[in-house]
């Protein structure tokens, strides 16, 4: 059964209704009561939508309300969209109209009907909705709605005790030992150490916690123990009680806060005490904090035990490092499930054994799961109840057999409902997907998921916020940072909460080469997920029972074949994912029409070009990916796509040669992954001036710079978020006369001191620019040079602190590395790095010694290649070969002696 979550959504709504540009909208279009009744019954329906979506559990018709609600409130965002694009069309309308001659008064008269027309119609729209609202907040008073702030008796779930018996735990032995390491060693410190167990939901924190408080060595090493379930309330005065209750064995009356105080401080004083904080949910530190002045009155040696779903809570609380608990073996899980599968001595018989192993599987190492799978199965003792079950998906086993879901949904009912619908949205990937954490970002921002509350926050940045708070509450894990692409999985049984929330809103569908669409009339997200390539995807049904679709994925595509009908009946797209997709020019053509867009990826295909007068007309487009390697241009009159904050385009065969002109217009793009200076008047690198860029951007064909004031103006040095740069000359062969300006270029595009990483390519300069040897760029982590071939000298690096890695690359100029490479350096030279290349360094001759100090302390690789002409490796830099682990290539020189090693 799926929650129905509207509150998130409808304050995105109420939001919108008091914009600047709407209010604009209501004295132009006459719709200004229309407008103020919305907001009116949205707001007054809003009020009581906590106790509505708390009450629905019980009620299939509470549950039929919020879905007519939700309809409504989707079609009125779209009839929003469609008024905020009106409006902002209308100057241009007006601009057009004055240009107007009298010859063609006729079509002047046409143009006018026309505009008055489409007015009319929006205030239609509006009406419309208006009347299903009414109607929907006449059937709300049957249900007997309160206006109440949200309290949620389900979040605390039953209350934990502290006793377990230990046979019947699985697989957390080295668990159970690294905890009892830490409650019985000396104190570091603090006059409390707090331990905390950190994992998702049914992972077994509080069996830890529970065979560490009974074991043997605990009963000895504490004078006084104590456990407190803690839940969903984190009253001071609650939790004091509890601890008092809990120490005494007696139940505690007193209610005032400076006796309760009082009476705790008396029973903690001058002993050595274990606390068991269990399922902790506070995350602001100020009530911890208050606490935990009242527990310091013990000795020295006394440990506070936490189990929490939450890693800022853990983090909050925690004064050593969280113990994160993982996933459980299969192994360990056949034996939990067998445990209560095969009870009283029942005969394991070989097919249900094998279907029983087969149910282990889903419940993906969680304990919690396989102890419910178990118990399920007991009474069960015909095969195909067994075969039943091993193909049900765990969501859709009976309500009064599964206890798994509810169990891990009290996660999902802690979440403010702006999270909610975030992580409800993650049920559009498959399981064990990789979802990349940029990507997932953009496509909250395209669904309107990301609100401001100041106007101040970047919608990136609010999406960040997000990400951290389900990833610090366990929704996601396995977190990789693979190139500065971070992404990351969901477990099994969390993405099983994710659909079960999200119902019949998202679907994904495993397509063979057709797509079957009935009983989709809600459905507003759809994931295609192909299990061949090469398929011509066609439609089975009528479409218009999708043509509310909001996001539509084709993932894994792998080249299939996207007919232009497709998209003829989802006008209410805001995300369109065709990566790997067979793209046709006709499809492109008809994309230009989903006025709503906001993301569109048409990576990984064989596109060349983008039909300018389509796609240009997406003025909601957010973000445009086109990581295509046939890519020749983009449309010239791009500047017009006034929304868009993201472009990628990956380039490496370097195809696109130009880029738009009037790029700088584009006042919101953040991302730009590639800039190509134009010849001849094209579009020129004064163009990045006004662009608050961040993330990664190369600039190629510098040698079309004439100017090199121009690179001063690009502004590099005032944009802090930027990570990685990248320069590239294309020709050169350029102009010795030219020289100076090519020197002034690069010294004109200095960085901001945040870069992480530096590659300059192909400069024809003699010397490099001084900002890359004062040791501005202190957070540089990498730095590439390569084919400088005219630079006479290394950059002077020595000095900078994070620096790891270092490339050096066909600099023919160079023939010796001497203590100007190092710098100034007072105690270290290159205190970080990790990996040195020296490569095609054809008249290198000599690599000194460098004078007073330690060089290189961190270094784990060094790589020289086609360096013919050097000979020796002197003085201390022979220390090198010492290093433990460091690895010496050494090919293509004609003789490398690192003393004092034999020749290497």
């Amino acid at each position: 059964m799926a929650e129905f979550v509207v509150s998130g959504l409808l304050q995105v709504i109420i939001e919108r209704l008091a914009s600047p540009i709407l209010e604009q909208c209501e004295l132009l279009w006459g719709v200004r009561d229309e407008i103020e009744n919305l907001r009116s019954k949205l707001s007054t329906i809003q009020a009581v939508l906590e106790d509505a979506e708390e009450q629905l559990v019980k009620s299939k018709a509470l549950q039929n309300w919020l879905g007519k609600l939700k309809c409504v409130v989707y079609d009125a965002d779209d009839i929003l969209d469609d008024f905020t694009i009106e409006m902002e069309a209308e100057p241009k309308v007006e601009a057009k109209r004055k240009k107007v001659e009298l010859g063609d008064c006729f079509k002047k008269v046409g143009t006018f009907f026309s505009a008055s027309k489409s007015r009319s119609n929006m205030a239609d729209k509006i009406k419309e909705v208006g009347r299903r609202l009414d109607a929907i907040a006449e059937e709300r008073s049957k249900f007997h709605l309160k206006e109440v702030e949200r309290v949620l008796e389900i979040r605390g779930g039953e209350s934990t005790y502290s006793f377990v018996i230990e046979s019947d735990v699985y697989g957390r032995e080295e668990d159970k030992k690294e905890v009892m390491e830490l409650l019985i060693s000396k104190d570091n410190g603090e006059d409390v150490t707090v331990i905390p167990i950190v994992g998702m939901g049914g992972l077994g924190k509080t069996t830890l916690a529970q065979l560490a408080f009974n074991d043997d060595r605990a009963v000895k090493h504490f004078e006084l123990r104590m456990w407190v379930c803690v839940s969903d309330d984190f009253s001071v005065s609650r939790v004091t009680k509890d601890i008092l209750e809990s120490a005494s064995d007696n139940k505690c009356d007193l209610q005032n806060m400076d006796q309760l105080q009082r009476h705790l401080r008396e029973k903690l004083s001058g002993k050595k005490f274990l606390l068991v904080l269990d399922d902790v949910w506070e995350e602001n530190p100020e009530n911890w904090d208050r606490l935990k002045q009242l527990l310091r009155g013990g000795a020295r040696g006394s440990k506070i035990i936490v189990t929490t779903r939450s890693k800022k809570v853990a983090s909050i609380m925690g004064t050593i490092p969280s113990l994160h608990l993982t996933t459980l073996s299969e192994a360990d899980c056949w034996s939990l499930f067998k445990q209560r599968a095969f009870v009283h001595g029942r005969q394991e018989h070989p097919n249900l054994v094998m279907h029983g192993k087969e149910i282990v599987k889903k419940c993906g190492g969680v304990p919690l799961a396989a102890k419910t799978l178990g118990s399920l199965m007991r009474l069960k003792t015909e095969e195909r109840e067994w075969l039943l079950v091993r193909e049900s998906e765990i969501w859709n086993l009976p309500e009064e057999d599964n206890h798994i879901l509810p169990a891990l949904k009290l996660s999902y009912y802690h979440l403010p409902s702006h999270l909610k619908q975030c992580f409800a949205y993650c049920s559009i990937f498959p399981k064990n997907y990789r979802i990349e954490k940029k990507k997932l970002i953009r496509l909250w921002m395209a669904e309107g998921f990301l609100q401001s509350s100041d106007g101040i926050k970047q919608m990136e940045d609010i999406g960040g916020e997000y990400f951290n708070n389900l990833l610090w509450r366990s929704f996601f894990q396995d977190v990789h940072n693979d190139g500065n692409i971070e992404w990351c999985k969901m477990h099994d049984l969390v993405h099983d909460v994710a659909c079960s929330v999200a119902g019949n809103e998202c679907s994904i569908l495993k397509v063979k080469n057709a797509v079957n669409i009935s009983n989709m009339s809600r459905a507003r997200r759809l994931s295609l997920d192909y299990e061949y390539s090469n398929c011509v995807l066609t439609v089975q049904n009528d479409m218009r029972t999708a043509n509310h679709l909001r996001t539509l994925l084709v993932l894994r595509g792998w080249n299939v074949s996207v007919p232009r009908e497709l998209l003829v009946h989802f006008m209410c797209l805001r995300v369109l994912d065709l990566s790997d997709a067979n793209v046709t020019m006709e499809l492109l053509v008809s994309i230009g029409e989903l006025k709503h867009l906001r993301y569109l990826d048409l990576s990984i295909t064989e596109i060349q070009a983008l039909p300018p007068e389509s796609i240009s007309t997406l003025h909601r487009l957010q973000t445009l990916r086109l990581q295509c390697i046939k890519l020749k241009e983009l449309p010239m009159d791009m500047s017009k796509m006034i929304s868009l904050r993201h472009l990628e385009i990956d380039d490496p065969l370097g195809g696109l040669t130009n880029m738009p002109p009037n790029m700088g217009e584009l006042k919101f793009l953040q991302t730009l992954s590639v800039f190509i200076i134009g010849k001849d008047g094209g579009c020129g690198i004064r163009e990045l001036q006004g662009l608050n860029l961040g993330g990664e951007l190369t600039i190629r064909n510098l040698e079309n710079v004439t100017c090199a004031a121009d690179a001063q103006v690009a502004n590099l040095k005032e944009k802090p978020n930027l990570q990685k740069l990248y320069f590239s000359w294309g020709d050169q062969n350029i102009n010795l006369q030219l020289e100076g300006i090519v020197e002034q270029t690069l010294e004109g595009l200095q960085p901001h001191p945040n870069l992480k990483r530096l590659e300059v390519r192909g400069y024809v300069g003699v010397r490099f620019p001084q900002w890359m040897s004062n040791s501005l760029l202190l957070n540089l982590t990498e730095i590439s040079l390569i084919n400088c071939r005219r630079c006479e000298q290394l950059p002077s690096l020595g000095q900078l602190p994070f620096l790891k890695v270092l490339k050096v690359d066909g600099m023919d100029a160079v023939k010796r590395i001497d203590n100007q490479f190092y710098g100034n350096v007072i105690t270290q030279g290159f205190p970080s790095l990790e990996i040195l290349w020296l490569r095609d360094m054809r008249n290198l001759e000599e690599w000194s010694e460098f004078n007073g100090r330690e060089v290189f302390p961190c270094l784990k690789q060094l790589f020289v290649d086609r360096c013919p002409k050097l000979e020796s490796i002197t003085g201390e830099l022979g220390n090198l070969a010492a290093l433990k682990g460091l690895i010496i290539i050494a090919r293509g020189v004609a003789k490398l002696h690192i003393s004092p090693l034999a020749d290497y």
